[in-house]
């Protein structure tokens, strides 16, 4: 069980990797789409209500992963180490052919990727999870990414208001 004071410590690394980073907590807030005030929180390692978090949020990883960590590194925080950074793609080994279905495989190769998503369905011990990739054609104009992130973000916040852990399969 997570103490208070792990929560304030993960809310520290955060700050200084935002810091590091050269980011500004408004700047978090806005690639994330979320408050300045949930960043604040986050940061603080307690809700705007003063009570204690008790588990690691999307926001939580979705900020790891803006700060250059791996999505495991607020748990292994809270659990007294220390956060992972994502490795350098340019100093990863080469992967060997993909093993998506090819129609998959040429569509995450073809076209832009303007963003992604990771929803995860289980709790944190279980892999279980969505990645979605938004892609989008060279050239768009303004008004036609406009339209585009207007419907990815409704999009985006039906997918990442998934149920995950506490539903149970309907017998049928």
């Amino acid at each position: 069980m997570t103490r208070e004071r792990d929560w304030e410590k993960l809310g520290g690394f955060y700050a200084a990797a935002r810091k590091a980073s050269g980011l500004t907590q408004e700047d978090v807030a806005k690639r994330l789409e979320v408050s300045r005030t949930t960043i604040q929180a986050i940061e603080r390692g307690a809700l705007p209500s003063g009570s204690t978090f008790t588990k690691v949020t999307a926001t939580m990883r979705a900020y790891a992963r803006l700060v250059g960590w791996t999505e495991t590194s607020p748990v292994a925080i809270l659990e007294g180490g220390e956060p992972t950074a994502v490795p350098d793609p340019a100093s990863a080994p080469q992967l060997p052919k993909s093993d998506l279905p090819p129609a998959i495989d040429h569509e995450l190769r073809s076209g832009r990727t303007l963003d992604s998503t990771v929803v995860h369905l289980g709790p944190e011990e279980d892999d279980t999870r969505i990645i979605v990739v938004l892609k989008g054609a060279d050239g768009l104009s303004e008004d036609e990414l406009d339209d585009l992130w207007s419907k990815w973000r409704k999009t985006r916040r039906q997918l990442q208001a998934i149920p995950g852990e506490s539903d149970t399969p309907q017998e049928a």
